[in-house]
């Protein structure tokens, strides 16, 4: 946890002295008539999400959240999830889960398919600061968005010529599959796009802290989560998550509708180090959303019991999010942040409706 904190404060050193980037390497300042020597800051740190080490430069870059896609079959396999640092998925409509990857130390060539966004992914993602790249979203969600200070909307919407022309090389559509589940983005565009509207700033509480992968492991072997609509409770077996814990690698190897979960980029299944369960109040009809059918809303500001998964074992505390703007934030049942392992970290927020278990 200390290196984590450390790093953060690095982070927050450099914005002082060096702005968004950090191109410069050394520091230097005067305290009274005292002139402090340069300290040469470090060409690697902690990645503030990943833990892993990180060029400097990529760590203070602002949290890129892409809205991706998870419908049964067209949309899998999903390409560019297993870049993402950190992963949160619930519940769309209709008993379909959907995504919010969130790019922070690396970057992905092509993500997708992209998707529309919700009203409460607004808020996770107003919760990171972050880039938002998405592809249109419910009414409700669209005219949130405009009011949000701390996200930067990139939504293809705003471009679109038709489905065959998305208007803007920000996105593209692919030829093996079909509308509207072939949209592609790449945080490389996007990041250039956001760096040219001076967008691309850094955002010091978007962070985890990390500690040291336990040199002894324990055995809490499996998570299982069976996502439903909670309009209308019913099992989806496509939606079924399930992870395994792999104790050679320390990691969780993520299935989806009971077959591996692959990411197409790498043709490797995604295995996140650490897996959080966050346990949300009920989802409801969203009367605001438009005509989407079967839309819903879940609580998502607020707080609520979570459990997390690493080296095998289970701890239990709360998720927080006492409002939109403040850092999505996980404790102990001793109120003290949770420290996680370095590697990438799935979030899945689960209403009563839908059962999961672990053991």
């Amino acid at each position: 946890m200390l290196r984590s904190l450390l790093a953060v404060a690095g982070c927050a050193l450099v914005l002082l002295t060096a702005g968004c980037g950090g191109s410069t390497q050394t520091v230097s300042t005067t305290v009274g008539a005292k002139s402090i020597p340069s300290v040469k800051l470090p060409p690697y740190v902690p990645g503030p999400l990943d833990g892993q080490s990180t060029p400097r430069s990529r760590a203070m870059r602002r949290p890129l959240a892409v809205m991706v896609e998870n419908y049964y079959p067209d949309s899998r396999p999903q390409t560019g999830l297993g870049a993402a640092s950190t992963v949160i998925e619930t519940l769309a409509e209709g008993g379909i889960t959907r995504f919010m990857a969130i790019y922070l130390e690396h970057d992905a060539p092509k993500i997708g398919p992209v998707r529309s966004t919700r009203i409460y992914f607004d808020h996770w993602a107003a919760s990171f600061h972050a880039i938002l790249d998405h592809v249109g979203g419910n009414d409700d969600a669209q005219a949130h968005l405009r009011a949000l200070s701390d996200v930067f909307n990139v939504d293809e919407n705003y471009w679109e010529v038709s489905l065959t022309n998305t208007g803007t090389p920000l996105f593209w559509r692919s030829a093996d599959r079909v509308p509207p589940h072939n949209m592609y983005t790449s945080t490389y565009k996007v990041r250039a796009y956001a760096a040219k509207h001076h967008q691309d700033w850094a955002y010091t509480n978007a962070y985890l802290p990390h500690k040291h992968p336990a040199a002894k492991h324990g055995h809490h072997g499996t998570i299982t989560i069976n996502f439903q609509d909670p309009l209308n409770p019913a099992p989806q077996p496509p939606y079924d998550v399930q992870y395994r814990y792999d104790l050679r690698t320390n990691t969780y190897l993520r299935f989806i509708g009971g077959a591996p979960h692959i990411d197409a980029a790498t043709g490797k299944q995604l295995a996140p180090s650490n897996v959080v369960v966050m346990e949300i109040g009920n989802g409801v009809a969203d009367p605001a959303a438009g005509p989407t059918i079967g839309s819903i809303t879940l609580p998502v500001v607020g707080s609520g019991p979570a459990f997390f998964f690493l080296d095998g074992r289970v701890l239990m505390g709360r998720w927080s999010l006492p409002n939109e703007n403040a850092p999505l934030r996980f404790y102990d049942r001793h109120g003290r942040l949770v420290a996680f392992n370095p590697g990438q970290t799935w979030i899945e927020a689960v209403p009563p409706s839908s059962p999961w278990s672990y053991k």
